[in-house]
């Protein structure tokens, strides 16, 4: 029996150190590919230090999704369902724009079909993950943390449902569909940043009707970069 314990007490050190571990690494590169993401956006698209910085955006934001996922099982195994979900729906939405506005460079005009079917099923997650999300969220009677499952259940089902119920592929350019796949990673992230972290920084300043804001500017000044973009580089905005 006392080995018993011993092996039990090791493992709860053990998870407990991996837990601080994940959580610390994921905040810190994360901080840094929060300040990555407004290089490319600035810079010459093509040139050097785009695609340098680009990249290194781009292996930052893969080591912040990853280790989402480990927190969010982690967390699960803890007994925080909710934060679990978020953080592992977060997860699926930032990695599939990510994926994808990588993956459209190498084909662009050619987009190979086993490409598109993986975008279709990537979408169909989504959609059924928003959905799962928004139940859960009126089963809790949405109070609380259930808030967050509501708002980024909408989310994933807003932005999944056209990619999902359409025949044909992207009907946009592949530049186009690059630029929108960047920096909607760089709103994901943004989001849960605000989230997360800046909830509590800012808790303060976003008080009562105002703590929409942190969750809805992401989104405004996304969009607005994606316009000023998208016409920088001779494209409409639904081009």
């Amino acid at each position: 029996m006392p080995y018993i314990a011993s092996i039990n007490s090791f493992q709860i050190k053990t998870m407990e150190a991996l837990d601080k571990f994940l959580l610390y690494s994921h905040i810190f590169v994360g901080s840094l590919s929060l300040i990555l993401f407004w290089i490319p956006v600035f810079v010459k698209k093509g040139g050097n230090v785009h695609i340098k910085v680009g990249w290194a955006y781009v292996y930052t934001m893969w080591y912040v999704l990853i280790t989402a996922v480990l927190l969010s099982i982690i967390n699960l195994i803890q007994g925080n369902p909710i934060i679990a979900a978020f953080l592992g729906f977060l997860a699926l939405i930032t990695a599939y724009p990510l994926w994808y506005g990588i993956s459209i460079l190498k084909y662009k005009k050619d987009i190979p079909q086993n490409m598109l079917a993986i975008r279709k099923l990537l979408n169909v997650l989504i959609l059924l993950g928003g959905l799962g999300l928004i139940i859960w969220a009126i089963a809790l009677k949405m109070q609380g943390q259930a808030i967050l499952l509501l708002i980024f259940g909408i989310l994933g089902v807003s932005s999944a449902t056209p990619i999902v119920i359409s025949r044909s592929g992207p009907k946009k350019s592949w530049l186009s569909e690059h630029i929108e796949g960047m920096i909607g990673t760089g709103i994901a992230a943004y989001t849960a940043f605000f989230a997360f972290g800046a909830s509590r920084m800012f808790a303060n300043i976003f008080a009562g009707p105002l703590i929409a804001i942190p969750w809805v500017l992401p989104t405004i000044i996304g969009t607005i970069i994606i316009i000023w973009t998208k016409k920088k580089n001779g494209l409409s905005f639904g081009k």
